[in-house]
């Protein structure tokens, strides 16, 4: 009888230890307005081409996202961080014109409420909200948001006044 116990307690808890692996295993993907502007990729950006041409090892390298071209500001060579800032303003331009103006935000929560403000995107300004940050990030990421922030908040007030 203890055999048995022993056995089907056993069983039981293989099957709630597979069941916890596989929720663990499980991708979410996020298909929202944010992330979709926060990575896609703008193929005609130029600005900084003749820097790229110094760095063989990023030929193949995809630097036309937000996602991306933040991180250029993380380098030490200033030339890098310039053409990071060229292309920043370039994207933020280009989804400006695209009706997608984006200002970035970061701190805590922010996912949560840039989730909600993206809900409706029939405001005046038609701004997406991407949260790129928790509560503290580099200051390169912060200076990255301030560059797209300030550049779309230009093309709105541009806009406004013609």
């Amino acid at each position: 009888m203890f055999n048995k116990l022993v056995l089907i307690l056993f069983v039981c808890l293989n099957f709630q230890a597979k069941s916890q692996n596989a929720v663990e295993n499980e991708e979410i993907v996020d298909n929202s307005i944010s992330t979709q502007l926060y990575t896609k990729c703008f193929e005609n950006l130029n600005h900084g081409a003749e820097i790229l041409e110094k760095y063989p090892n990023w030929k193949d390298a995809k630097l036309c996202s937000l996602m991306y071209c933040m991180m250029l500001l993380s380098f030490e060579d200033k030339e890098v961080q310039l053409m990071g800032e060229g292309r920043l303003v370039g994207i933020a331009t280009q989804l400006y014109q695209e009706g997608n103006p984006v200002m970035l935000i970061m701190g805590m929560e922010s996912y949560l409420k840039a989730k909600k403000s993206n809900e409706n995107l029939q405001d005046d300004d038609h701004i997406v909200y991407i949260s790129y940050g928790a509560c503290t990030n580099p200051p390169f990421l912060t200076r990255a948001a301030e560059i797209v922030n300030k550049q779309t908040m230009s093309l709105i007030k541009k806009n406004k006044s013609l």
